[in-house]
């Protein structure tokens, strides 16, 4: 899909401060903070810096996060793209004739790269940084801290209803969104401004990790960057990646929820590496899923470009 008529680094320069920073970290933020001061019944921002001892801030926290997402990384982008380059969102999206076929790899394809990739999850949570970087070290580690605080706080005892709007808030809202930026919108640019996927695909993973604040964990998700970043370039549709990005976060509450209920015994939540054998499955499994979805894009690319 073309995105704009300007030149890349002009339309780039616009996407990041139009809809990333203004959008996203402006105007969805402040949305989300008013949202959640309606509802929670004392200082919002004080409990949020201190969830553990604010048991009863889940659903504000949820409302918040959810409603400032789908403003900042769904409506925003949208109302960009309409006014600003006058395009539609339907340009990223194709038909698929092997919906199901495409889904049973996705989520293996999701699964295994979990396992494949946990070495290096908690090899990056358990970094130790130089004393040159202390300060910056000392950063991000209450950030993850703060972080894996509020996720305890609207993932703890998840009753039926909390699990639903956790699972809208967490799987579905940032999938929509998250991709259609970093993948729909800043991953295409990039690769126009390169002339090259790969380095696209990479740069916006980056993007993706860093946007986050999450350094502890920013190696393993621009793995998970790349991996729906070649997911979105092979198939040249948007839905491909937004469904990866879905089972990704999905699997991890569908999984926390069952553990807390007893069904499962595998702490999905646990930053431990799997044991080798398992990786090595995990690792062939992803590459194998790799080279199937590439594969398969290929050839219904070539079949839809043949003349009739």
């Amino acid at each position: 899909m073309i995105i704009s008529e300007r030149s890349p680094v002009s339309s780039l320069f616009r996407i990041f401060v139009l809809v990333v920073l203004c959008g996203w970290m402006f105007i969805g933020q402040i949305i989300g903070v008013l949202v959640g001061s309606l509802i929670y019944d004392g200082d919002f921002m004080s409990a949020m810096a201190d969830p553990a001892n604010h048991p009863d801030i889940r659903n504000a926290i949820l409302f918040s996060q959810g409603i400032g997402s789908a403003i900042g990384l769904i409506f925003i982008p949208w109302f960009y793209l309409k006014v600003s380059e006058h395009r539609s969102v339907d340009g990223f999206f194709k038909s698929e004739t092997q919906w199901p076929m495409i889904l049973i790899a996705l989520v293996i394809g999701i699964m295994g790269m979990a396992t494949a990739i946990s070495p290096i999850a908690e090899w990056n949570n358990n970094i130790q940084f130089p004393e040159w970087m202390s300060g910056f070290g000392e950063w991000a580690k209450n950030t993850e801290a703060l972080a894996a605080e509020i996720i305890k706080s609207i993932t703890s005892n998840l009753t039926p209803g909390a699990f639903i709007l956790t699972f809208i808030v967490v799987a579905i809202i940032p999938a929509i969104g998250e991709e259609l930026v970093f993948r729909g919108l800043i991953q295409t640019e990039l690769q126009r401004a390169f002339k090259n996927p790969h380095i696209a695909i990479w740069v916006a993973s980056i993007l993706f990790s860093a946007i986050h604040l999450q350094f502890l964990g920013f190696v393993p998700r621009v793995l998970i960057g790349a991996f729906l970043g070649y997911l979105y370039y092979w198939s040249g549709n948007l839905l491909v990646p937004m469904l990866a990005h879905f089972f990704n976060n999905g699997i991890q509450i569908i999984g926390l929820y069952l553990f807390q209920k007893g069904v499962i015994t595998y702490d999905i939540d646990s930053t431990e590496s799997a044991p080798l054998p398992v990786v090595a499955v995990g690792l062939i499994l992803t590459f194998l899923i790799l080279y199937y979805l590439r594969n398969y894009f290929n050839s219904r690319s070539t079949t839809t470009s043949d003349p009739v």
